[in-house]
């Protein structure tokens, strides 16, 4: 999503893709996208149980489970922005799978965290952080709107 984000301020001419020839809806590939605050309670969650356990670890995967398209996010970007977002289909890379989706299922039985926020919003949300931000964070230090501090972040 950060490539797209930044097509639509400028930074970038168009977003490259990946292959549309892989068996998916619309032949581009498809991934489980998450909201940035829902992979933070994840990992509070995460936390939360290790804190209640007696030793080892258990693994966890944390995503919504559902799939969107590259092309599904493009448009759910392009309609949260307002902006055209352009792009290329370019060769597909070595490796790429045309599906990958998280099984969150576990995360939801042994801690009860699910994701809250669907593609729209997440959309939204970036669109938000980097309409305000165009060339991410500037160098050192710099307080967001919710506390947290950051520290030499860019995008």
């Amino acid at each position: 999503m950060p490539y797209v984000q930044q097509v639509a301020v400028g930074r970038r001419e168009c977003l490259s893709v990946f292959g549309n020839d892989y068996d998916t809806h619309d032949g581009t590939g498809v991934r489980d996208y998450i909201h940035v605050d829902d992979l933070a309670e994840g990992h509070i969650c995460a936390m939360e149980k290790l804190m209640t356990m007696d030793g080892g670890c258990i693994t966890h995967n944390l995503g919504s489970g559902k799939g969107y398209s590259v092309l599904d996010m493009v448009k759910a970007f392009e309609e949260a922005s307002g902006k055209p977002i352009a792009y290329k289909v370019v060769d597909r890379r070595a490796g790429d799978l045309g599906t990958v989706v998280a099984n969150a299922s576990k995360a939801k039985a042994d801690f009860g965290w699910e994701t809250k926020r669907g593609l729209k919003e997440m959309c939204e949300t970036a669109w938000k952080w980097q309409s305000e931000n165009p060339y991410g964070y500037e160098d050192g230090e710099k307080d967001d709107s919710r506390g947290f501090r950051v520290e030499g972040f860019r995008v």
